[in-house]
């Protein structure tokens, strides 16, 4: 009987939250704080120096690059950023409609579009789960609450039932490496669609899944009340400078050993975007910053 009612209660929870999540939601606007913004300031030095000991990019091949295709069409790097005003400009999209991108690498086309699709998922995934640290971190009272927090959301997966795949786009990618090697890759971007009350439901069914495993009552409550700041900060957009501090930070995150519990609980709890960033990169998300770094490094050719 206890266990129905606590189930029961988080359901009410997570009913009221989604319900008025899309409004408050939609005020939310996109500028960082003041805190972020001076914070922002010392992660540009960071993505300075990333930039300047950086892999050289070239595009050697594209789809539709035949009929005309640019190599990286304008609305590619804004989507990634979390801009998807120029994407709307070439495809009609009604208001309502969430959009998210996945992007994959893979040594052929065919393997790249494979990857793209099955890892689509758990990239939304990991993103909800820095999108509940980034909260957690901040709400509770300790290291030792927000690890469990860390081990349900790790485990916590996505289902994409409803999204709709719209569009996708793939590249040929030529790095030459600090040493003088080249290497090429197939780089590949899906662009999916669902309707605000499917991407709701999908972001409350991973936090109760989070919140359904964890053992303390008080941090049940505390985490299952955030519906709204998880779901404004996984749609967050970022500036061209935001999105390179971070793509830095997570680079300099793959090449570090990984963090203890209480190094990742300080980092989370960070008024920098960048170091939370880093904090959530795990060595499983190399081939996708590798793939962004690409990004952002061939965007202008």
């Amino acid at each position: 009987m206890k266990t129905s009612i606590k189930k029961t209660s988080l359901a009410m929870i997570f009913t009221i939250t989604v319900l008025s999540g899309a409004v408050l939601l939609s005020a939310c606007g996109s500028s960082p704080s003041a805190a972020e913004a001076q914070a922002m300031a010392g992660s540009a030095r960071i993505s300075a120096q990333a930039e300047q000991a950086a892999d050289a990019f070239r595009v050697v091949d594209w789809q539709n690059r035949s009929i005309g295709e640019i190599a990286s069409p304008v609305w590619l790097l804004p989507a990634v950023r979390g801009n998807w005003n120029m994407f709307k400009n070439e495809w009609p999209v009604s208001p309502d409609r969430v959009l998210r991108i996945g992007v994959a690498r893979h040594a052929t086309l065919n393997g790249a579009r494979t990857v793209a699709d099955v890892q689509y998922a758990a990239n939304l995934a990991n993103q909800l789960r820095q999108a509940v640290l980034t909260r957690a971190a901040i709400s509770l009272d300790s290291a030792g609450e927000f690890d469990v927090v860390n081990n349900a959301a790790t485990q916590a997966q996505v289902n994409i039932a409803g999204q709709e795949r719209m569009t996708d786009f793939w590249q040929l990618v030529e790095t030459t490496g600090q040493d003088g090697r080249t290497t090429r890759v197939y780089q590949y971007y899906v662009v999916y669609s669902s309707d605000a009350a499917v991407w709701n439901q999908l972001v409350a069914k991973y936090l109760h899944d989070v919140v359904g495993v964890l053992p303390d009552s008080r941090t049940q409550q505390t985490m299952a009340g955030m519906f709204n700041e998880i779901n404004a900060e996984i749609q967050r957009e970022r500036t061209e400078a935001q999105f390179n501090a971070e793509l830095a930070a997570r680079q300099q995150a793959l090449r570090e050993p990984p963090r203890t519990s209480s190094e990742l609980y300080i980092a989370f709890q960070s008024s920098d975007p960048a170091q939370r960033a880093a904090a959530a990169t795990t060595p499983a998300d190399a081939d996708y910053v590798a793939a962004l770094a690409a990004l952002a490094g061939t965007s202008g050719m």
